[in-house]
This record gives C-alpha cells, sequence and structure tokens, in this order.
C-alpha cells in the first residue's frame, strides 16, 4: 500500500499518531537521569536491610523534578498531563525497580481525586499531594496496599464505592513478599460518610485501567533491564574457551525475550493513547497488561537460565529485578485475567 501524505488522506480521516514529542522524551530521560543516580541497587539493599519501604530523598526527588504532579491539574500546580506523558515515566521506573508508590499516587491518587474530590476534599489537599508534601496510595482490586506505611492517605475500594481514608484510621498488619522492595499491608479499616468520594462501579473500572496501563509500562521497564544484563553477560561469561552467547540455543531465548518486550511495548502505548484520549475501549489496556506480564515473566526465565546458578544469590544484584518482575506480573490482573478481560470484551 502507497504511503499517503496527510493531504492526500480521504477527507474526514484521521490517523492515530503514537508518536512522543520531545517534551515528553525530554522529561522520561531527565526522571531516567535522576533515578540512576538515586535508585541503585546499593540503596535497595540498604532499604532492604534497615526495614523500610522508601529510599530518602528518592521520593523529595521526583516532586522536585515534576513526577509526583505531572498528572495533576495546572492550577493546582500539577502539569496537567494525561497517561501518555506518564507511561514512558512508569518505563523507567520499572527499569530501576523504584520502590515508591509513584504509580498509585500519580496514576490513581491524583487523577481521580482532581476528577471526583471536588467538596470532598480541600484544594489544599490536592496541592499537598501533587508537590509530594502528602503521600497517597490505593487499594482497588484487593484489601493489600503498597507503601501503607509510608503514606499519608489510602484510597480504598469498598464494593461499589471509592473512599479517601487517612492512614492513621486504620489498622495496617505487614504482609511479607517475594519481593522486599515492596512493602505490603493488608489494611482494615471502616467506610463512612466522611470518606466516601463517589459510588460508581463504571468510574472505578475506568481508574482500574490506568493503574493496568502504569503496571504494564513498569513490567516492560524490568524486561527490557534484564534483557540487557542478561545479553551483557552471556557475552562475557566463557564456558569451553568460548562465550556462552555464541551458542545457539542461547541466541534463540535471547531473541524470543526480545520479540516480546517489542510486541508488549507498543500495545502499552496504545493503552495509554487510548485512555488519554477519552476512548471507551478497555480492550487495549487488558491487552497491553496481557503482553507485557507474559514478556517479564520470560523476560525472567530466559534471565535465569541464563545466567545459571549465579543468579539465585542473594548477592548478585540480579534476583531484585527478577523478584520484582514476578510480583508485578501477577499485580493488577495477572496475564490469565487480562486474558479473560480481552475475551469478554471480544465476547469470545
Amino acid at each position: 500500500m502507497p504511503h499517503l501524505s496527510r493531504e492526500e488522506l480521504p477527507r474526514g480521516f484521521s490517523p492515530m499518531d503514537f508518536r512522543f514529542t520531545e517534551t515528553q522524551i525530554l522529561f522520561a530521560e531527565t526522571t531516567k537521569e535522576m533515578l540512576t543516580s538515586e535508585c541503585t541497587p546499593l540503596k535497595l539493599r540498604e532499604m532492604i536491610q534497615n526495614d523500610q519501604g522508601t529510599i530518602p530523598d528518592l521520593w523529595g526527588n521526583l516532586g522536585s523534578i515534576g513526577v509526583l504532579g505531572m498528572t495533576g491539574p495546572e492550577e493546582a500546580g500539577g502539569l496537567g498531563m494525561t497517561d501518555i506523558d506518564h507511561v514512558l515515566i512508569m518505563e523507567e521506573l520499572g527499569q530501576v525497580i523504584c520502590p515508591e508508590t509513584v504509580l498509585e499516587h500519580t496514576a490513581i491518587g491524583i487523577p481521580f481525586l482532581a476528577k471526583y474530590g471536588e467538596g470532598k476534599i480541600g484544594d489544599d489537599l490536592l496541592a499537598a499531594f501533587i508537590s509530594g508534601e502528602m503521600r497517597i496510595s490505593a487499594g482497588l482490586d484487593n484489601s493489600y496496599v503498597l507503601g501503607a506505611d509510608s503514606a499519608d492517605y489510602l484510597l480504598m475500594r469498598n464494593m461499589d464505592e471509592m473512599h479517601l481514608v487517612p492512614s492513621e484510621e486504620t489498622v495496617l498488619t505487614f504482609q511479607k513478599s517475594v519481593d522486599e522492595t515492596r512493602r505490603i499491608f493488608r489494611v482494615d479499616w471502616e467506610p463512612s460518610k466522611k470518606s466516601k468520594i463517589i459510588k460508581s462501579d463504571q468510574i472505578i473500572e475506568e481508574t482500574m485501567l490506568s493503574a493496568t496501563t502504569a503496571a504494564a509500562a513498569q513490567c516492560v521497564g524490568i524486561a527490557d533491564h534484564l534483557l540487557a544484563e542478561t545479553i551483557n553477560y552471556v557475552k562475557e561469561r566463557e564456558q569451553f574457551g568460548k562465550p556462552v552467547g555464541v551458542n545457539q540455543a542461547v541466541k534463540h531465548h535471547l531473541a524470543d525475550t526480545g520479540k516480546a518486550i517489542e510486541f508488549a511495548r507498543p500495545m502499552v502505548h496504545r493503552a495509554a493513547w487510548t485512555i488519554s484520549n477519552n476512548d471507551d475501549d478497555k480492550t487495549p489496556a487488558a491487552m497491553a497488561k496481557y503482553l507485557a506480564s507474559k514478556a517479564v515473566d520470560l523476560a525472567c526465565r530466559t534471565a535465569l537460565q541464563c545466567h545459571g546458578a549465579i543468579a539465585y544469590t542473594i548477592e548478585y544484584d540480579l534476583q531484585l529485578w527478577l523478584k520484582r518482575g514476578w510480583a508485578l506480573s501477577a499485580s493488577w490482573g495477572d496475564a490469565n485475567t487480562q486474558r479473560d478481560k480481552i475475551a469478554t470484551s471480544l465476547r469470545v
């Protein structure tokens, strides 16, 4: 099919442009530069050793470059950005397995409260969330909440209702996780008229789409890091006098993993574009998480197999990414859950 210029397109035809703008790319690169410096394996290990869920100064640095307030309305001090602006940042957070509740804060909390919290919360509270002065985490798909001990407020679901609850009014029970960089808590709380924000299954499901897409983007980031680390390893690791990476079987594993990532990434971007353009189609988000979960699962298996016994050792940094990959693949709907959603959407 010949390529047509915009002038040659049929009247009324509006093509989808998925290309990222220079501003979006620059913002992601700036975030990556900061994260590479501030969210290192050494600092993650120190955080785990100190039984903490955050890295000192990391939350403040995320706020100072605008990440924490990027999805907030401009009149409240935010950047007024949408999911398509957000998705590249989520990939970078996955690359470094950032332990902070950025997804819950920026993909769920701030956009939801900015849209539906008028008259329920004060402008000063929303501004505090946007600046990062106060933290918010969320529990939408179950009673377990990431970083609940570090959050000032929790956005909780009670059947078809959403409630904003001060953390001090909840009872938190720590839940041990395979991924020690993710501190998860069971939250016991009581719904009230004061804490209720809205009652609507549809709105809650729409909010879930942003969370699902953001989680998918992080999965892609994790998978990309695992593949890069594995490629570097098999280039240097020698067996029988030659790098193990020259073996055809190893190349096939790496190629399959790379293909899975490259199939997942554009679908994640498509899902973010759909949400940002107020498209009612829920299928792209499910497809994005399905492909991203499959990609990160494959990346974990490939990395584990190609690294051999060293990948099992606690001293080797790779295990931090493996555990995050396994945990995030199952979070916000695993591959089987998303496949069922796709089938239901397509009425298969």
